[in-house]
């Protein structure tokens, strides 16, 4: 793996200043890679890249290495949020959002590797979302006939209703083509609290985080993240949550509809799911979300009843 310029160490996951934490368990090493968003803009004369944690347990890592280190040219400059990291077809793949240049949107492009901790290249040919909108937190899922997705976020800071829309991916996953698919709109939600943002005097529905899960009743579960308002559901904290759409019929173009109950509204949230080394499956998400400056990766025990996702008993906090 590949060093940056920050002192490789060895650290518990409560000392790894993290948003959007995602896990990749890799059976051939029986490790886990963490990635998440950590070096968003660079720092001094630094670049920003994607960095990794290597470790055997889920409570002590290794790192951070430079997962992604962007060539001269590249079309992202800043804004390194989110990557995710799937296996397609003995490859590896790294779907992140990067803000473009000025008078370029952000987008989530495509990189590709070798090994899950890197290096990785780019792959796509630019964004694979929208074109000439702003969108995140992009996400990758391959459907029952082999088509190819990602799933992503278009942002309310351009559209105000922010909603999760999904673009096919070619087979190559250099780009996307045909008509977006709306997956839902954040306004339609009774617990979603209108989000405001005073630095850029804007507000809006925000949606943050999509992430696919195949449900053992042959449903698709699209978990995501948002802000609640207070007292609506679990510990009711009225802060950034995860909230659970799913498709009956188990394909994306749906139809959908929303859960009412939160799967988790306790200040945690931009969530993805994995399988530890023993086969459980976990959710992994940042907590606290505020205040900013505390947020840690946090990996917590699911269970799987015959149409959904619940915390585990031992995954309450």
């Amino acid at each position: 793996m590949e060093k940056g310029f920050r002192t490789i160490r060895t650290v518990r996951t409560e000392d790894i200043h993290m948003r959007d934490p995602f896990v990749y368990f890799y059976q051939n090493e029986q490790t886990y890679y963490l990635f998440g968003t950590t070096f968003a803009d660079g720092c001094g004369d630094k670049d920003p890249v994607f960095e990794v944690y290597a470790g055997r347990d889920l409570s002590e890592w290794t790192g951070p290495y430079v997962a992604f280190q962007p060539p001269a040219g590249f079309w992202g400059v800043r804004h390194y949020w989110a990557p995710e990291v799937f296996e397609v077809e003995g490859r590896f793949y790294m779907f992140a959002s990067f803000k473009g240049g000025i008078g370029e949107n952000r987008g989530t492009g495509i990189l590709a590797a070798d090994h899950p901790a890197g290096p990785y290249r780019p792959h796509s040919d630019g964004p694979v979302t929208l074109g000439g909108s702003e969108c995140l937190d992009g996400t990758y899922y391959e459907d029952g006939d082999g088509q190819r997705w990602v799933v992503f976020c278009h942002e309310w800071t351009e559209i105000y209703e922010g909603k999760i829309k999904a673009l096919r991916l070619s087979r190559d996953l250099k780009a996307s083509y045909g008509e977006a698919v709306t997956i839902l709109n954040a306004a339609d939600m009774d617990w979603i609290r209108l989000f405001r943002d005073p630095r850029i005097e804007k507000e809006g529905y925000l949606t943050d985080a999509p992430f696919l899960h195949k449900a053992r009743n042959g449903e698709l579960l699209l978990l995501w993240s948002s802000y609640s308002v207070p007292n609506y559901s679990d510990a009711g904290l009225g802060g950034y949550t995860v909230a659970i759409a799913r498709s009956a019929s188990g394909r994306i173009e749906g139809p959908w509809t929303h859960d009412r109950n939160l799967l988790m509204d306790r200040n945690a949230g931009h969530s993805s799911l994995f399988r530890d080394r023993q086969g459980r499956l976990r959710i992994c998400t940042h907590y606290p979300d505020t205040p900013h400056g505390h947020e840690r990766p946090l990996f917590l025990p699911l269970e799987e009843t015959d149409n959904g996702l619940v915390l585990a008993a031992a995954g309450r906090f």
